[in-house]
Order: structure tokens, then sequence, then C-alpha cells
């Protein structure tokens, strides 16, 4: 069974008895209320229409602008009052959404000689202090000349441990 809605309409022109099955909105504020057409006259109408008829400058910028938000409200970031303390719900360490919320030790690349040092030692950076000067006394008795009948390498090799172990003695007090 056909509905209401299903009934052909009559195109709403004036002298015209064709059928209207073609809608085009009324007014710019009902848009959902229809004049139906026939094609020949939708056409026409559509040709005419004017959805900003009757706007200035001004009128139609705000149309588009609201337009572009799928006609919601929206606000600049951070001028909400619920979103104010947005920043402060979670970790920011570069300081994105503000430098009062920046973490104050960013960390920075770790110099070339240190990441040597490390590995001299054998150690992982961020190792403690007290661990550290353990490495130290063990690979200064491994070697050390005397340790080794004076060879030239073992003394090469106690040197670069020494200036390893001076270069994170530096590191250690510089982050205390």
């Amino acid at each position: 069974m056909r509905g209401k809605e299903d009934m052909p309409r009559q195109c709403e022109h004036d002298d015209c008895d064709a059928d209207g099955m073609y809608p085009a909105p009324r007014t710019r504020e009902d848009l959902r209320n229809y004049i139906w057409f026939c094609l020949d006259h939708v056409r026409e109408y559509n040709k005419k229409w004017n959805y900003f008829a009757d706007m200035d400058e001004g009128d139609i910028d705000q149309c588009i602008r609201r337009a572009t938000t799928w006609e919601r409200p929206s606000w600049h970031f951070g001028t909400n009052s619920k979103t104010r303390d947005f920043a402060n719900q979670f970790d920011d360490p570069l300081g994105i959404f503000g430098q009062d919320n920046a973490r104050q030790t960013i960390e920075k690349p770790m110099p070339k000689e240190e990441k040597q040092a490390w590995k001299e030692m054998q150690l992982t950076p961020g190792t403690e202090w007290l661990k550290i000067k353990q490495q130290y006394k063990k690979l200064v008795k491994i070697h050390h000349p005397d340790a080794n009948g004076g060879a030239k390498t073992a003394e090469e090799k106690l040197k670069s441990i020494n200036l390893a172990f001076s270069v994170l003695e530096k590191a250690y007090s510089k982050a205390m």
C-alpha cells in the first residue's frame, strides 16, 4: 500500500500539470520544507536560487565559518573553561601546551666523549656511581702494566680507562 509520501505530487509551478518529483527548499531558514517541481521547473528554480541573497559580507563569512564545523560551536584551543586545565592533565615534556608544563630536565643528547667513556668502562649509561667506581678498580687491576709484565698495550689501555673514569666523574659531578 502506498503512503502519502509515495503519492505523485503535482508540480507547484503556476500552470504546470506535470508530476512534482523534485524537491527544492522553500527558504534559507527552512531548508527541510520543500516545494515540489517537475524536472524543467526545478532546473529553472535552481538557476535563480541564491542561498546568500540579502546577506552582507559579514553574515556570509559567519555562515561559512559555522558550516566548516558542521554548525557546531567551536573555540580556540585553551579558551573554553572546561579545557583551561587541559595541559595539566598529562605529561608534556616538550612544553607544547604551555611552557610552564615542560619537564625541567629534558635530556640532552649525550656527548660523544661520554658515550666512549661508558663503552670503555663496559657499563651502560645511568649506572650508579658506586658501581662505576667498583668497575674502575676492577679494570685497573686487570690492565695495570705491573700485572701485565710492563706491556705497552696494557699501559695504553690503562690510560684510556683513567680518561673514561675522569669523563664519567665530571658528568656525575655536573648532575649532582
